[in-house]
């Protein structure tokens, strides 16, 4: 009977314990929900930042740099696809670069010295 009550008694601490615990978590619900908010709009802005980077880039690569011009129509507006060292003169920063012209939408192979 004794042992009982010893248990009761430790159960009936471990509960206040238990208690005492849980509000202070609850205490704590409020700014832990503020600062998640806070977080997850400072991610959404970062990730806004990330894509208009990422839309820089993506422009600074396809660009035109060279004003080289469309075989075909003569448009400078040209998006650079890819670039390959040129098969003789690649050591020398010769690249042969495929671009498709926005205009006419054909590709030309333009043969550019990227060292200039």
């Amino acid at each position: 009977m004794e042992t009982h009550k010893e248990e009761l008694l430790l159960l009936k601490d471990q509960l206040i314990a238990n208690e005492k615990e849980f509000s202070a978590c609850r205490r704590n619900a409020p700014t832990l929900t503020d600062v998640i908010n806070h977080l997850g709009s400072e991610i959404q802005g970062l990730k806004h930042e990330i894509r208009a980077l990422n839309k820089k880039i993506e422009n600074l690569h396809n660009a035109n740099p060279d004003g080289c011009r469309c075989r075909y129509c003569g448009s400078i507006k040209l998006k650079r696809i890819k670039g390959e060292p040129h098969k003789i003169f690649g050591d020398m920063g010769i690249v042969d670069t495929l671009f498709i012209c926005l205009e006419c939408k054909k590709e030309s192979v333009i043969t550019i010295d990227t060292l200039k």
